[in-house]
């Protein structure tokens, strides 16, 4: 297949590709916090609501993940979870606050 002047094979091509639409900055950021919370549960062998719930009382996706979004999605999962995990566990005892 080609896309301009540059040969690409059919691993290259993404859904937008084929008449999708891009996904939106919004969209991309959404997704990604998801996915955040998500590697967080499944680290800490939680569930995702009560995941999602902790980090919401202590501001964590708003102020933390959205706000640090250009850095953190370059990061691996891995890095962004052990990382997430610190700040979550660190805000929460400062906040005074309890799983």
């Amino acid at each position: 297949m080609q896309n301009g002047n540059i040969e690409v094979s059919s691993a290259d091509t993404y859904i937008w590709d084929k008449g999708y639409p891009r996904p939106t900055e919004q969209e991309r950021i959404c997704t990604f916090v998801c996915s955040c919370i998500e590697s967080v549960a499944e680290n800490l062998d939680s569930n995702v609501s009560d995941i999602y719930k902790r980090m919401e009382k202590v501001g964590l996706i708003h102020d933390y993940i959205i706000a640090c979004y250009d850095t953190l999605h370059t990061e691996s999962r891995e890095h962004v979870t052990a990382d997430i995990i610190e700040t979550l566990l660190f805000w929460e005892k400062e906040k005074g606050t309890t799983k």
